[in-house]
Order: C-alpha cells, then structure tokens, then sequence
C-alpha cells in the first residue's frame, strides 16, 4: 500500500465479471496501448494484446485478465516471440521492476498488468566505474523480464516475468506469527512462501520451459527493434508518439521493494513499539550502506516519514520534467542528468545494427540460467586415440587469435577500464548474469591473463591494452581489502576463486608485458 492505505482492488459483479481498481492515475497506461497498436501496425511485428483501460485522472479501472493456457507448440513458440517483441518496447521505453507478477500468460499473448514505472530514472549502477556494470544496467537486463534473483543468505530465487512464477519459499526471512489466534501465538523468523504466479505459458498443465524458447524470443526481440529503428520518425519531434507521455505520473523505484517491507515487520517488534527513538534508530538504517544505496540519493527524509505511516513509500515524476515528489505530495530533489524522456529519444536515435546485436547477446546469456540442464558430466569408456601429429604452432596461434579478438570485441570500455559481462556463479547452485569480479576462474583476471599470454606471442599492442585496462581496479580492490580484513575469510586464498588466483594473474601478467606495476 502507498499514499495513506491506498492499494489495488479488484471489484467483482455478480455476473462474475471483474475488473481492477488502481487508486493511481493511468493515463501512462493509456498511452502506452496507444504505442501497442502503433507497434503492432508495423511491418514484420506480432500483435502484442492491452489490457483496456478506464482513465479518471486521479484514479482508474483497468481490464481483468485470466490465465488461459495455450492451445499447441505454435501458440508458446508465437508467446515467447510476442514477449521478445514486448521485451525491446519495453528496453525502448527505459522500463523496469517488470516481475513475475506483473505479467500473466493469456493463451499465446504475454499480457502486462502495470506500467507504472517507465522512463525511469538511471540507478546507482548507471555511474558506476565499471564500465559492464554501466553497460548491462543500460541493457535489455534492466526491464525484469529476463532472469533476475532474489538473493538471500542461503538461497535464491527467480522472481522475473519470463524465468519466475514458480511456487517456492522466499529467500530471505521475515517476521511473522506463530499459533497466530492460540495463548502459545509468539514472533517467529521464517520464509514467506511465493505462490505460483501465472506468467508462464502452459501447454497440456504443464509450464513451459522457457529456456527452449530462447531463439524464439530473440526473434521477437529483432523483430521488434528492427520495427522501431526503421520507423523511429514517428516516435520523435514535437508530435511524435513519446511525447504523448511527457505529462504522465511514473513511479520511481529508488530502492527494491522488499527494503521496505522488512523495514516495516522488524520496527513493529514489540520492544521497539515502546519508544518512537527506538524504533525511529531502526528507520534510520535507510541512511547507511546497511541496506544499500537508494539509486537516488536524498531522499531518506521522505521514506522514512511513509514508513512511520505504516506505508511502502513511493515517488513519482513525470517524463517530461526532472521534478520528483513523494507519496506525501512533497517535493524532493530532482532527477541529475536529462529527463526521462529526452534520455529515451536519445536511445532511440542510437539504435543501430551493432546495438541490437549487443542486447540480444545479454538475452542469450541470460536466458542460460532458466537452463534445467543437468551440468556436464563425462562420458564413460576409453577415449577415443587422437591423431599422433601436434597441429601446427601457427594454426594454434591463429585459433587463439580469433579468441582474443572476441574477447576484445565483446569487452566494455570506459575511461581506461575495460570488464566483460559474465555468467557468475552463486553458492554452486544459482547463475547469475553480471559484471565480471575478480576471480581468476570466471572473473577479469582470467581474461587480462590471456590477453597478456597472447600479446607476448603476437607482440599486438591491443591485447596488451586490454591486459592492463581490465587489471586497473585491482589495486583499489587490494585497498578495500586491507581494511576490511574480516571479508577476507570469505573471499578465500583458493586458486580460482580467491587472492590466490589474483595474485598469480598479477605476476603472471606483470611478466609477461614486462610491467612491473
């Protein structure tokens, strides 16, 4: 709930028909149906399905939409390529916090239940030193479609539109009650169990694997962005279709939700319902790195004061304005940089060949994640005997060529730092798509090593550059380290995945350029 209480309602008639109230204005809803039919009356799109909607300024009516499986293969292949065609409307549209809940599977159309929160503002991970961070929080990955996890201490979960959905316990534990009702009812810590959400196609009863369905969904996905490069005149200027939305209220998600909602069971313990400086000390930890930084800063104030009015707080701003304000009505300090329309214009007049290429890359990996594939194993038996000749030393050479010049192409640059987004590995049990760390095996130090190794038998300056451009954080790594020796146990001295490896990298590297830095 938001704003004093205010919470979507669903209205029931006693003909069985329903229909959703939002106590919010939807006149972004509204005009995003608008864009929905434009983009479907373009050539090469599928049509993608909106819900109709009921405006009345400061609140609305929206359609009610139900699950319906699909009738055969065709139909999920034709979902998964329509929800890739949603998918670059929505990175279009700088869109997020798109989950699990926010999208239900209506027969071979993937139907979106809320848009309130597009045009939104860049977060932290937009100014970030590390150019992949930079470049994946301003990729297709933002939206929440794609696989996204819930962390927690010893668990994760897939909460996103197109890899969540399924019934399972919450990775991070909440306050709740015991025997609630009985003299023995008590406080407890436990997980919340999520219900099975209907986002997922399903075919016959069962949910569609969605990992199977990668090429189709990268299909919609070209489709789609092909659609809008080609035809991005009618989107732009004073009478193109964004500026439609440049009046409308978004929302603005600083910090995950779930911040909130464990801010608000913990102050309600008891012994913190005795003294408001208490509980006041508790609200307060939104100003430290506890709980992470907000995406944008200057605004602990105002989220304080909604929680101590028992609410999730809210902001709110309008594309065409850098203006923001609280669920309470009140100004805070504006959005830094362009609006989030004009940010939105900029990426449509970048969007290029090369561009499309990057993002459908990100899909791919992503969507690795959703995989159930078991991991490789071995085959048994003897090995087949292999040819008793070595291969030639320059066909070796021009194979590792053609690698280290991937590696170089798919590397993000920014200010003499070079780091490649990759698959990381959580807990041996959880992908995760991300910025490289620091780990020999599946960090940066593993690709600088190679680099390096390749620039000393080739004697190319760019795999040398490259070497030293992805080593640069090291040292403030090392620094960071020095003074938080607790975290030293965690990171380990392993070869592959702890200062091991690191070091190793570091004199193997400063050998081979003959850098003693």
């Amino acid at each position: 709930s938001h704003r004093g209480g205010r919470s979507v309602m669903l209205l029931r008639f006693t003909d069985g028909s329903r229909l959703v109230y939002k106590p919010r204005p939807l006149a972004a809803h509204r005009h995003f149906n608008s864009l929905l039919e434009w983009f479907g009356s373009l050539p090469g799109t599928p049509s993608l399905r909106a819900l109709r909607v009921l405006d009345r300024g400061e609140y609305g009516w929206v359609e009610y939409v139900e699950e319906r499986p699909c009738s055969s293969t065709s139909d999920t292949h034709l979902f998964y390529r329509r929800q890739g065609a949603l998918l670059a409307v929505l990175h279009l549209l700088d869109g997020t916090d798109l989950h699990q809940e926010n999208l239900i599977a209506c027969g071979p159309h993937p139907v979106l239940v809320d848009v309130e929160t597009l045009f939104h503002p860049p977060l932290s991970q937009a100014h970030s030193s590390d150019p992949a961070a930079r470049a994946l929080h301003a990729s297709v990955h933002r939206v929440g479609l794609l696989p996204q996890l819930l962390v927690g201490d010893a668990a994760a979960l897939d909460v996103s539109a197109i890899g969540g959905g399924r019934a399972a316990p919450s990775p991070i534990e909440t306050a709740d009650w015991a025997d609630a009702g009985t003299d023995t009812m008590r406080l407890v810590r436990r997980s919340a169990r999520f219900t099975e959400s209907a986002n997922r196609p399903r075919l016959e009863g069962v949910a569609a694997d969605p990992s199977a369905y990668t090429d189709a969904l990268c299909e919609g996905f070209r489709a789609g962005y092909t659609a809008i490069s080609d035809y991005r005149d009618e989107l732009l200027g004073k009478r193109g279709l964004l500026t439609d939305f440049a009046q409308d209220e978004v929302r603005v998600v600083p910090r995950p939700t779930w911040t909130y909602t464990t801010l608000l069971d913990e102050s309600t313990h008891p012994d913190l319902m005795r003294d408001a400086a208490e509980r006041h000390q508790v609200l307060s930890l939104l100003r430290t790195p506890t709980l992470g930084v907000p995406a944008l800063p200057g605004l602990e104030d105002e989220e304080i004061e909604e929680l101590w009015a028992g609410d999730v707080p809210v902001f709110l701003t309008r594309p065409g304005s850098p203006d923001l304000w609280s669920g309470t009505g009140r100004e805070v300090p504006p959005t830094p940089g362009p609006t989030g329309l004009a940010r939105v214009e900029a990426k449509v007049r970048a969007m290029d060949t090369v561009d499309r290429q990057d993002q459908e890359r990100i899909i791919r990996a992503a969507m690795v994640s959703t995989s159930p594939e078991p991991p490789h194993r071995a085959e048994g038996g003897a090995r087949p005997r292999m040819a008793a000749t070595a291969p030639e030393p320059e066909q070796l050479l021009s194979a590792a060529r053609s690698v280290g010049d991937q590696l170089v192409s798919l590397a993000y640059r920014h200010e003499a730092r070079t780091n490649w987004i990759g698959l990381e590995l959580l807990g041996e049990r959880y992908w995760r798509l991300a910025p490289m760390a620091a780990d020999l095996a599946s960090g940066y130090t593993g690709p600088a090593l190679f680099l390096a190794q390749l620039a000393a038998l080739t004697g190319a300056d760019r795999y040398a550059e490259a070497a030293r451009e992805a080593l640069t954080p090291v040292p403030g790594l090392l620094d960071a380290l020095h003074g938080r020796v607790d975290d030293l146990a965690v990171l380990g001295s392993g070869a592959f995945a702890g200062l091991g490896g690191i070091a190793y990298a570091l004199a193997e590297v400063g050998s081979l350029l003959g850098d003693r830095t």
